[in-house]
């Protein structure tokens, strides 16, 4: 049976000879006395190093099996100068089987086409090196060696010979990319990167070892150079800068894998650049261009890694933006980002040539920036809203406000430097931060976040901001609010322990946030968007002991200090309750239940942001110092959906900061503690919610029931402290009092009263709401009233020995207010 299927293989092969012999007059057929591979070897004189060399490596057994083969075989010229016994056996073998592919059929040189093929050769990974034939003219192998004149063809028992004029080392990635054509630009560009001895060396010690690299070709560069040529007048891949072509080669080469398409597709990889890529399962590759490369031919095997070519040319974002620079102005390259309410907004007003062709620093808000503004606006709540004449005029005015004559790149922004506008007036950088932000002339305002920096145009520079600026001589006809809605200033940032930018790590299912139309003060916050799902305990947020700051200041001085908060409701919250914990592993695990809508009856619901201050006193932790295990907030008691923001959870002293502080006890004359007798109608009380410092105030909370005088508090001169300090002295101090409205005011007059009795009797009225034509609020918190001395009327306060005190007139209203340290201050 063995017998026959031989004959059977012999006589195939005799007439496949026969046929190839009508076709190739170099083919030398089998003959009467067939050889195999290793035998034509033997018998050709310029063939003998090839043969001893095969002995040297033991494949000699192998070439004379009834395997089937393609042997390149070097002539003796070829391995000259190659020192074949200086190489181990491993090496040597790896050197000849890089010579030899397996096959089923002969390879005969007219059915050889450009392409890649596996030599039994190995690479890195122990994978079969890839071996590359150019057919384009005569045929050329691994662009190191072509077939001798007779040598083609020769055929064999157990293959086919072809006689080579080159040996056909192990290729490298770079000996690779050389010996395809289709490679010569991106061989061009390896050598002006000088990566050339990177990507042909073979080091395994090496940390870089083994490389991918993403191979362009010769069209992809043809691309990217009509762009650069465009762009910067560059034709050839020479002009091109040797930075910026070393940047763009490293982008391609990822380094420490030898990574088959099994390995890198559907992954991200960093490149040597210092980029990250990411490729898709199906090979497409996305770089910082807006169009992505493809993988259009996978796995080429070299000895130091492996490579796929792509038809696109791989760009870093720094060598696009420069494209983009020099071929869009700033119009094109705010359509390009994306940034079309800006371009919306400068089409009504005219200023699309400004921004064409001025040289210019625009300070863009991004889209969602505008739907921040237009959630403060009052007047406008589209740009389809200006219409009239005015209102153009009015958002031209807006957007002139974000645009700088002359190039202000990022590096340029000194902290605190005002940046002059086209509308004439300025903007402030604040480098302080982490993030570079610019501040607008209408101080209340959030600061802007510079998003992106550096946005190259062909007529200037771009940087992307998170909110739009607006001057202060805009708010009014803009219609925004000009009060914080309640916030009270963080007072000590180191006694922040919860503001979701920093602080260490924490857990729960608040989440870090920062859009425009929410955040606080241009940083992160926390954002609840949930249903809770059950009545359970639901964690919203938690820190462990180790990082809640102050703590130690605090200690057990619960009377200097408050646990503040702000938040933002964006859904009211009608049920359930926060529970506050501090737990202390080896004593109080304190729990504080927040719920101000079960006190109230009413949904709890913001106005924008809101300080939240709890008493420590009511806490249940006797000394913050002691707690050491985590510390935060949950909810529980309701199935409902939380959807809030909050942010600045800390320590505080009590109140909202907006008081100024009494500078001399002595020239108090009522605080509704001490001081001797008074009498009217604001009784003294001390609600821990309310209280300025922990201490009395006095509070009116009725109906005045008429329109004329209604006694609110009084008492006699003996009383009157500070009265013979002050004396005549009035321009060098002001009459100061600490108010919280709890229920705004917006008519009738307090009327505040200094009798003399035998001399003037003094009245100021003081009714701000009339002034302002707004009702009078102080947002959740306490102020500071101060009117100069030398309005009151009084020209000797010395001289005072009657009543003095306040009344309200002119309306029948609710008055509800708390009132403390009415008091003399020194101007």
């Amino acid at each position: 049976m063995k017998l026959l299927k031989s004959s059977y293989i012999f006589l195939l092969t005799c007439i496949v000879m026969v046929m190839s012999c009508k076709e190739d007059d170099d083919y030398s057929n089998l003959g009467n006395e067939p050889k195999s591979i290793m035998q034509i070897i033997s018998e050709r004189s310029d063939l003998s190093s090839l043969e001893s060399a095969i002995d040297q490596a033991g494949l000699h057994d192998m070439l004379n099996s009834n395997t089937t083969y393609t042997v390149f075989a070097p002539t003796n010229a070829a391995l000259e100068g190659i020192n074949l016994e200086s190489l181990s056996e491993d090496e040597l073998q790896n050197f000849l089987l890089n010579h030899i592919i397996t096959t089923t059929t002969a390879d005969f040189t007219q059915s050889m086409t450009t392409g890649y093929r596996t030599s039994m050769g190995y690479g890195a990974d122990g994978n079969n090196l890839s071996f590359f034939t150019n057919a384009e003219g005569d045929l050329v192998f691994n662009g190191m060696a072509s077939i001798v004149n007779n040598g083609s063809n020769l055929g064999a028992t157990n293959g086919i010979v072809h006689v080579v004029d080159g040996a056909l080392a192990p290729p490298s990635l770079y000996h690779h990319i050389a010996a395809n054509p289709n490679f010569s630009s991106f061989k061009t560009a390896i050598d002006e990167a000088g990566l050339d001895d990177f990507l042909s060396t073979v080091d395994m010690e090496n940390e870089n070892y083994p490389l991918t690299v993403l191979t362009p070709s010769n069209e992809a560069f043809e691309s990217i150079l009509a762009q650069l040529n465009g762009a910067f007048g560059w034709t050839s891949i020479s002009d091109i800068p040797s930075e910026v072509i070393t940047e763009i080669v490293s982008l391609h080469i990822i380094s420490g894998i030898n990574g088959t398409s099994a390995d890198i597709l559907g992954t991200s990889q960093n490149t040597l650049e210092g980029s990250s890529l990411s490729i898709s399962a199906e090979g497409s590759i996305d770089d910082a261009s807006y169009n992505n490369a493809n993988i259009t031919l996978e796995n080429i095997q070299s000895t130091n890694g492996i490579m796929h070519e792509t038809d696109k040319v791989l760009l870093t974002d720094n060598v696009f933006q420069s494209i983009l620079s020099a071929t869009l102005n700033i119009p094109e390259r705010c359509n390009d980002k994306g940034f079309t309410t800006f371009l919306q907004a400068a089409e009504m007003t005219g200023l699309t040539p400004t921004l064409t062709n001025e040289e210019l620093t625009a300070f863009v808000p991004n889209n969602d920036a505008f739907v921040g503004l237009f959630a403060i606006t009052g007047n406008f709540e589209s740009l389809e809203d200006f219409q009239s004449p005015e209102q153009i005029q009015l958002l031209q005015d807006l957007i002139n406000y974000h645009l700088h004559a002359g190039i202000l790149m990022a590096s340029q922004l000194v902290d605190g430097e005002e940046i002059t506008t086209l509308y004439d007036d300025v903007i402030t950088a604040d480098l302080s931060g982490n993030e570079p932000r610019l501040r607008p002339s209408f101080e209340e305002a959030l600061p802007s976040i510079i998003v992106m920096t550096n946005i190259g145009t062909s007529n200037g520079i771009i940087h992307e901001i998170n909110r739009v600026l607006v001057p202060a001589n805009l708010v009014s006809a803009l219609g925004i609010e000009t009060s914080q809605g309640g916030v009270c200033p963080v007072g000590d940032p180191e006694l922040v322990f919860f503001d979701w930018d920093a602080n260490g790590p924490w857990w729960g299912n608040v989440n870090a946030e920062n859009e425009a139309a929410h955040s606080l003060d241009g940083s992160s916050y926390g954002r609840a968007n949930f249903q809770t799902g059950t009545t359970g305990w639901v964690d919203l947020f938690w820190r462990n002991g180790s990082t809640m700051n102050g703590q130690t200041t605090v200690g057990s001085n619960l009377n200097d200090y408050a646990l503040k908060f702000d938040i933002k409701t964006i859904e009211p919250l009608t049920e359930g309750q926060f529970r506050i914990r501090f737990h202390d592993g080896d004593g109080v695990d304190a729990f504080y239940d927040w719920a101000p809508w079960n006190d109230s009856g009413e949904p709890f619901e913001t106005d924008g942001w809101e300080t939240i201050e709890i008493p420590l006193s009511v806490l249940g932790v006797p000394d913050f110092s002691l707690i050491d295990q985590e510390f935060g907030m949950a909810f529980d008691g309701a199935d409902t959906f939380l959807n809030f923001a909050i942010d600045n959870m800390r320590f505080d002293t009590p109140g909202c900061g907006g008081t100024d502080p009494v500078d001399d006890p002595d020239l108090v004359f009522f605080d509704w503690d001490a001081n001797g007798p008074w009498w009217g109608n604001v009784n003294a009380e001390n609600q821990a919610a309310i209280t300025l410092d922990g201490t009395n105030y006095g509070r009116a909370n009725f109906q005045t029931g008429t329109t004329g005088w209604v006694d609110l508090f009084w008492r006699n001169s003996s009383t009157l402290n500070g009265q013979n300090i002050v004396a005549d002295n009035i321009n060098d101090y002001v009459l100061k009092f600490d108010i919280h409205v709890i229920e705004p005011i917006s008519e009738g007059q307090f009327r505040i009263r200094f009798h003399d009795g035998d001399g003037v009797d003094a009245f100021y009225d003081w009714a701000p709401w009339n002034d302002t034509g707004e009702a009078f609020e102080t947002g959740g918190n306490w102020v500071t009233i101060t009117i100069p001395c030398s309005v009151l009327g009084v020209p000797d306060f010395s001289l005072i020995d009657q009543e003095f005190g306040m009344a309200f007139e002119g309306a029948d209203i609710l008055l509800n207010f708390a009132i403390d340290n009415v008091r003399f201050a020194a101007q």
